[in-house]
């Protein structure tokens, strides 16, 4: 078992709720305890985060010491951003203001591209519970076991692992209809065939066409990838619950084509489109139905008694 190193205070400066960004259909891998702390795993780190004093977040993680930790979380939550002047920029907009306002914490993550980019292809039909419960799956069967105080969580497995597993097997684990697209995308970024981290620098329209040439993967679970792990802060994905705002509070036609959606979600909210889109999402999922929080979710059976 590995022992934490001594906590580390990680002080954001910035907005940072770490309940709306953690939760709000971003990511799938975040836990929270009757205690109010967060524990993850991020890279090959198991992390536990913990509300301290005057906005500071209490920062434990292994291996990794939790200084090291607390700069990678710095990226992962975009810290920099100056999320409070983006605000400005998008909130002359009614309902983006609505969305500010119920979660002025939240932030756009920058998360691991091959990560991302696998639980959004298995986003596809699906929901945010059952994604969450497939990922963690993944993990469990093919990643790495880490532990922290007796915290135990498994790292997301590589792109060869999943690669080598194949259809049959992500099959059986509930991929479904979605295993032949990840086996597929484990293999392009295996062989180095799909460069994602070289996305992050790519223009938008280059990385739109590298990701939808994988079978599986369309305009929306492109758009969630540049927007979630990529820095395309102007990708503005599509799903659902976007068309229902974009057709009943802004009145798009509801035969506009998704590449007319997206021009005017660009003519209206340019380079901070993305963060316009999150808001309005949250804002009307959790307006309209709210979600049981997926960091309430039980882990898998073998992992469970580990868990804090």
């Amino acid at each position: 078992m590995t022992t934490a190193l001594p906590t580390a205070l990680f002080i954001p400066g910035e907005p940072l709720d770490l309940t709306s960004s953690l939760t709000s259909g971003q990511c799938f891998r975040w836990r929270v305890d009757d205690a109010g702390r967060w524990t993850g795993a991020l890279g090959g780190d198991v992390v536990r985060l913990s509300p301290a004093s005057g906005g500071a977040i209490a920062v434990e993680s292994a291996p990794s010491p939790p200084d090291e930790t607390a700069k990678a979380l710095a990226g992962y939550f975009r810290i920099g951003d100056d999320l409070a002047a983006v605000q400005r920029r998008i909130c002359w907009d009614e309902r983006v203001s609505e969305g500010v306002a119920a979660y002025p914490g939240m932030r756009v993550l920058r998360q691991e591209p091959w990560e991302t980019l696998a639980a959004f292809i298995l986003s596809s039909t699906s929901n945010m519970p059952r994604i969450s419960r497939t990922v963690e799956l993944l993990a469990e069967t093919f990643g790495e076991r880490v532990t922290l105080n007796g915290a135990a969580r498994r790292t997301f497995p590589s792109p060869e692992r999943l690669a080598e597993a194949g259809e049959s097997r992500l099959r059986e684990l509930g991929c479904g209809f979605r295993a032949p697209y990840l086996a597929e995308a484990a293999a392009a970024v295996a062989s180095g065939a799909l460069p994602l981290d070289a996305l992050r620098g790519a223009p938008y329209a280059d990385a739109l066409a590298a990701l939808t040439s994988l079978r599986g993967v369309g305009d929306k679970i492109a758009d969630c990838v540049m927007l979630f792990a990529l820095d395309k802060t102007e990708a503005f994905p599509i799903d659902r619950w976007a068309l229902k705002v974009l057709r009943e509070w802004y009145g798009l036609p509801v035969n506009a084509k998704y590449a007319e959606a997206r021009e005017w979600a660009w003519s209206r909210f340019g380079a901070d489109a993305g963060y316009a889109n999150q808001c309005l999402f949250w804002l009307v999922r959790q307006s309209t139905r709210p979600l049981r929080s997926i960091a309430t979710i039980e882990p898998p059976q073998a992992e469970r008694r580990a868990w804090p």
